[in-house]
């Protein structure tokens, strides 16, 4: 994240940035202090109260709470791999983007299972261009660290895959086909859409019932027969 500063902002210095920092709060560190800078202005971003989270998320895939095309630069570390649905994600990343902000996402492409309070993917550098190109975002740069480096702190254990991307001009209006998408996963994730999604399968599973009762009653029929035949036969 330094490096991506150090790169991509250096000349940025003066100017009033708003930086978001996805999945800020302080668990074995924080970015804060990279971005530190008197002009710019960072704010911390999760979905619970805690040390470094300025702004609190109510919906993971819905961020009322920001408004598009608001954001300059766009930072997470760590915290793709604990996002269920990322691709959605991606997209609100995309839409709170200014035009001609970028983004820094670094995610592990290796490592253990560390739940947060889940833990479900790794990235390598095609998954991190697929995400770009699916959220319309020009890849600026990809790679992923795939040889151990000098770290004291056992960092090398997660080989961390980086996307560095940025919203263009002739991005700047969303596919309406995404929005579409969007639209569709929140509602299905929404309590509401969940409860369609249960009554759905409710109904389901009664007309398979239902066919496994007909078809019961087809069998009982058909044993009914034969045995009265059997009885005539033996009568006979």
């Amino acid at each position: 994240m330094q490096s991506f500063k150090d790169e991509y902002l250096h000349d940025r210095q003066s100017e009033k940035l708003n930086i978001l920092d996805l999945g800020s709060q302080n668990i074995g560190g924080s970015y804060r202090h990279i971005f530190d800078m008197p002009s710019w202005n960072y704010f911390g971003v999760d979905l619970e109260a805690g040390e470094n989270v300025d702004v609190i998320l109510r919906n993971s895939y819905q961020w009322d709470e920001i408004q598009s095309n608001s954001v300059d630069v766009l930072i997470s570390g760590q915290t793709l791999e604990h996002i269920e649905f990322f691709w959605i994600t991606i997209l609100e990343i995309s839409r709170v983007l200014k035009v001609g902000g970028v983004c820094c996402l670094i995610a592990p492409s290796s490592g253990y299972e560390h739940r947060y309070p889940v833990d479900c993917w790794r990235f390598y550098p095609d998954g991190m261009r697929a995400l770009a190109k699916f959220a319309q975002l020009e890849a600026l740069e990809v790679m992923t660290q795939w040889q151990d480096e000098e770290y004291s702190d056992g960092s090398n254990v997660w080989h961390d895959s980086v996307l560095i991307a940025r919203k263009n001009y002739q991005n700047a209006e969303p596919n309406p086909n995404f929005d579409t998408f969007k639209k569709r996963y929140s509602e299905i994730l929404s309590e509401k859409g969940f409860a369609d999604l249960c009554r759905l399968q409710v109904i389901s599973t009664r007309s398979e019932l239902n066919s496994n009762i007909d078809d019961l009653l087809k069998l009982e029929t058909q044993y009914k027969n034969l045995q009265l035949q059997y009885e005539n036969m033996m009568e006979t």
